[in-house]
């Protein structure tokens, strides 16, 4: 263990490397990408529009339960049992509100999928009181958050 880990108490705020930063960066729109080219490609191969709509909703609803997945993580790494629960009990909403969306008819599972990345963006914001996340990871969330709205919001008109 580094001198720099060991003086850092479990629930402080992860070290700010550059590295990190930018590799999350260039994941976190990585990851994003399918969306648009999913998207690309209704909008070239009509006849196609409800195979790439169903995968689009498959994959955000994979990115969404992703997103519970660092609060286990977290959780995991945390010595206060309060702050632990309630990470381990928040961390399994993501994933079955993305299994009840993908029940749902296209339009509502896409509005469904939306509110979902919104409502968990607005827990992560408040959870930054407890000083767990590197400064740059909210910033991060908002910026890919809104790019995920835009772009499942982008296939609404495709729907009808």
């Amino acid at each position: 263990m580094s001198d720099s880990s060991a003086n850092r108490s479990d629930d402080s705020p992860p070290l700010d490397e550059p590295w990190l930063r930018r590799y999350a960066q260039i994941l976190g729109y990585l990851g994003w990408t399918p969306l648009p080219v999913l998207l690309l490609l209704a909008w070239i191969s009509p006849e196609r529009t409800g195979q790439l709509l169903r995968v689009a909703l498959l994959y955000s609803a994979v990115i969404l339960s992703f997103l519970g997945g660092i609060q286990w993580g977290l959780a995991m790494g945390s010595r206060n049992p309060r702050i632990r629960l309630r990470r381990l009990v928040v961390s399994m909403v993501p994933s079955l509100w993305a299994v009840t969306a993908l029940l749902l008819p296209i339009t509502a599972a896409l509005t469904v999928l939306v509110t979902g990345f919104a409502l968990f963006l607005a827990y992560e914001s408040l959870e930054r009181r407890d000083q767990v996340y590197p400064a740059w990871y909210l910033p991060l969330r908002i910026r890919l958050t809104v790019l995920l709205i835009v772009a499942l919001s982008a296939w609404l008109p495709l729907t009808v």
